[in-house]
């Protein structure tokens, strides 16, 4: 569910489980059974992830600064 792109709280919350330590221990040892793929793939994910939250913090700027120009005064 981690690797879908579900946050951990949310699947912890879904299994019932304990802690959130659990999980990320479960998802580290399967990435570390699925060889050198899974983990090049999991860094890009991250990689992106970041990339999505700079630009999204870029829009939130743009989108004060065009509510700042479209002021009528």
């Amino acid at each position: 569910m981690m690797l879908d792109g579900h946050s951990a709280a949310s699947v912890v919350e879904r299994l019932g489980l304990s802690s959130v330590n659990l999980l990320y221990r479960w998802k580290r040892e399967l990435l570390q059974g699925s060889g050198p793929v899974a983990a090049s793939l999991e860094s890009r994910v991250k990689e992106l992830e970041l990339e999505l939250k700079r630009v999204e913090r870029e829009r939130d700027v743009l989108k004060k600064a065009l509510a700042i120009f479209s002021r009528s005064d």
